[in-house]
């Protein structure tokens, strides 16, 4: 039986409490939540009244999609309080009708619902159990499909569990995995320091001395430090074609190896926001960046909720930005030594042992050593995006991309995947912290750093 069926308290991960504090600043100084963001844009035949039926079928036999995010008694670490998820009501699922769809819709988000960029400054009540929802946008007449939003509070899930929950609810309209058994049974739990309490500690502050270290050349943000106004995220997706992903894909290989493709994107992301500074007459001395590391282990039926992830931070001179090979060999380098040095790990180790702290303290925590900032920008490229799959309760996929939202503070985001043979890239940015034209100068150098050649890309809707 799946541990999420019992009637126990489930505890958020070291990393789940990271992102809560997040999104309890992101209340108090930007008014909305830390949410993420699923998109999937879908063809003709999606049937509505077969995904809420078993929606809804599934949130009442699996609590932890409703269950309240509280402490103990007002104390301890926070924890899933499953027993009274059934108090709460099942996830939301919108509809709208809309006229019919004259974009082409596989190609990012041309025609995307303004809607979908909205949610993400929203907030939901995640002490009350609110947690996840859907949106859905049909277009009318023959042939035409749909488009879906899947929005759900930070700490749910992370990016592959967000895809590991799409294909199995799947599996369940089609018949091949029943509700009661939709999800995670007794898997090991990768988020929890494997070792002794005083290795733990000793781990975790071999980590916070490395963290404090960058305190003498900390990093800038489009964003800036933390401060209070409005959250105004919006977003735009481009989509790659399969020959132009085939020459980035054979790039990756040739300059970071065909095993590591992470630093090779990286790279091109990193020139890309130092483009943007350098068209502002600004240097930053440093950029610094963390990237998630998946924990679940390879080959096996890993885990669907919660955030399993470790972080590794990448330090970055800006005299080491000019040359492309050279900054993969550096980020490359990097993240040899932070693996062999143990820092995936030491990530784990800090973020579980201080799981019980008041929010507002990881908060700060985060941010003491850096003046403020928290990082120059977030950054994932999350390799293949639900590969293999091909339908969603009977409609085609015709695309689909991850848009996790990004605070005030840092300000911008940029967010890769590969769908069937094609690289989106999201861009996610707050408004007011770059201009159009800076878009514009973001988009292209990133473009060309990546296909290798001078590739002016035409402007794409956006959810602004």
């Amino acid at each position: 039986m799946s541990r999420w069926r019992t009637r126990d308290d489930a505890a958020l991960s070291g990393a789940d409490c990271l992102l809560r504090a997040f999104d309890d600043e992101v209340r108090r100084f930007n008014g909305a939540g830390h949410l993420a963001q699923l998109v999937l844009r879908l063809g003709p035949g999606f049937d509505l009244d077969a995904f809420r039926t078993l929606i809804d079928a599934l949130a009442r036999v699996t609590p932890i999609l409703r269950a309240p995010i509280r402490r103990r008694f007002g104390i301890g670490a926070p924890v899933y309080r499953l027993s009274r998820a059934a108090r709460v009501p099942t996830p939301r699922i919108t509809v709208q009708d809309a006229p019919p769809s004259t974009a082409a819709r596989d190609w990012g988000d041309l025609g995307l619902p303004l809607r979908f960029g909205e949610l993400l400054n929203t907030r939901f009540a995640i002490e009350h159990g609110e947690l996840l929802r859907f949106d859905v946008v049909r277009y009318r007449g023959e042939g035409q499909g749909a488009d879906l939003a899947m929005t759900w509070a930070h700490m749910l899930f992370d990016g592959a569990g967000s895809e590991s929950f799409v294909r199995r609810i799947d599996e369940c309209f089609r018949g091949s995995r029943a509700v009661a058994d939709m999800l995670e049974r007794d898997v090991p739990d990768p988020t929890r320091f494997d070792g002794t309490f005083a290795e733990q500690a000793r781990q975790a502050r071999v980590w916070q001395e490395r963290m404090a270290a960058f305190e003498t050349a900390p990093p800038r943000s489009f964003g800036g430090p933390r401060r209070h106004l409005p959250q105004a995220l919006a977003y735009e997706v481009v989509t790659l074609s399969r020959g132009e992903t085939a020459v980035i894909e054979r790039r990756a290989a040739s300059l970071a190896g065909p095993l590591t493709p992470v630093p090779f994107y990286l790279a091109a992301t990193v020139r890309a926001h130092d483009a943007v500074f350098a068209s502002r007459g600004e240097r930053p001395p440093h950029y610094l960046v963390p990237v998630p590391v998946n924990l679940r282990p390879k080959g096996g039926d890993g885990a669907v909720f919660r955030t399993n992830i470790s972080l590794l931070w990448f330090h970055i001179a800006r005299e080491q930005v000019g040359d492309l090979p050279g900054l993969v060999a550096e980020i490359l380098r990097q993240r040899r030594a932070n693996i062999r040095d143990g820092f995936i790990q030491g990530a784990l180790a800090s973020m579980d042992l201080v799981r019980a702290a008041p929010t507002r303290m990881l908060s700060a925590l985060a941010r003491r050593h850096l003046g403020g900032e928290l990082a120059s920008f977030f950054f994932a490229f999350t390799n293949e995006f639900l590969p293999g799959m091909e339908t969603f309760f009977g409609a085609g996929i015709v695309n689909g991309f991850h848009v996790p939202a990004v605070m005030p503070s840092p300000g911008s985001s940029v967010i890769m995947s590969i769908r069937e043979g094609r690289l989106n890239v999201a861009f996610i940015y707050q408004r007011g912290v770059i201009s159009d034209d800076e878009r514009d100068t973001l988009r292209v150098r990133l473009l060309d750093d990546l296909l290798g050649e001078a590739h002016g890309v035409q402007q794409t809707g956006s959810s602004s």
